[in-house]
């Protein structure tokens, strides 16, 4: 029987990402760092192999294995990540991961002290690109793998251009979100004019749900990657509050939660959904990422 595959001594010593093995990686990378770019690009096997001189074993007709080329992945300035190391199916069970052929990154060793990019910053990262793709990270020390529930990723924004008012966005959720209400505006803070509005679905065993439309000072970084036209300083902030906000911190949220989460999050998709084909945007999960209209509306199915 074949022993699975280790993880590369390469990466000894490094905290390491696990993804699966198909996973575009640059996306995912510029969506916290927009500046990212590979340094040194990854080679196939074959591609290693054509790019060499014809001599040797292999020009005599001696078939020779060729070897993968590791790529760097520039993060910001002399910060690299370093992959794809591959590693299969059997190998990621035997340490902790999902059981899937998988491209371990070597998560810098080091940052030099006043970059922007801290050791903090690619950790958090990390474990939201792991959540995302249904991959994992594995700590340098190899005492456990960390496995994040992609399910966890529940609540969705809009970024758009257009607002609607309440009375407008109503019955673009409601099919969505049963029972949605417009919620009492907050006190107003004194000569400051109103702006935007919260609508409400709540649940009898399931919390609630809650649409806040708001005009954002800040965007995420994600959408300085993509084409201004396609997005906007109007946030629709979709937010599931389950019945017990404290299932949200844990590692291990009961069943009763889980269950609750299963049967909300196609709502909130729903929701977003329909929000998106009233006024248009760009659809941001809570890692980060550009979530496409595709996704959403799997997930919207979801039921």
């Amino acid at each position: 029987m074949t022993e699975p595959r280790a993880v590369p001594p390469a990466l000894d010593g490094r905290h390491v990402l696990a993804v699966p093995a198909a996973t575009d990686l640059l996306p995912l990378v510029r969506a916290w760092f927009p500046d990212a770019r590979w340094s040194r690009a990854p080679r196939s096997g074959d591609d290693a192999s054509a790019a060499r001189p014809a001599s040797g074993a292999r020009f005599r007709g001696i078939a020779t294995a060729p070897e993968p080329e590791v790529g760097a992945l520039a993060l910001a300035g002399t910060v690299e990540l370093d992959g794809p190391h591959p590693l299969d199916a059997a190998g990621a069970r035997a340490v902790g991961l999902p059981a899937q052929d998988s491209a371990l990154y070597g998560l810098p060793a080091a940052v030099a002290p006043g970059t922007t990019v801290t050791p903090e910053l690619v950790a958090g990262w990390a474990a939201a690109v792991a959540r995302r793709t249904g991959g994992g990270v594995l700590p340098a020390a190899r005492d456990r793998a960390v496995v994040p529930d992609p399910g966890a990723a529940v609540d969705l924004t809009l970024w758009s251009p257009a607002p609607l008012t309440a009375q407008d966005a109503l019955p673009v959720v409601r099919p969505a979100l049963t029972g949605s209400r417009v919620a009492p505006p907050p006190p107003a803070t004194p000569g400051a004019a109103p702006t935007g509005f919260t609508l409400t679905a709540a649940y009898a065993y399931d919390g609630e749900v809650d649409v806040r439309c708001e005009r954002a000072a800040e965007v995420p970084m994600v959408l300085s990657t993509i084409d201004p036209h396609e997005h906007g300083p109007w946030a629709y902030r979709v937010t599931w509050r389950p019945p017990d906000p404290y299932e949200l911190t844990r590692e291990t949220p009961s069943q009763l939660h889980v269950i609750a989460r299963q049967r909300v999050a196609p709502g909130v998709a729903g929701a977003v959904a329909a929000l998106h084909a009233a006024v248009g945007g760009t659809v941001v999960d809570v890692g980060g990422f550009v979530v496409t209209r595709d996704e959403l509306e799997r997930r919207a199915r979801a039921r």
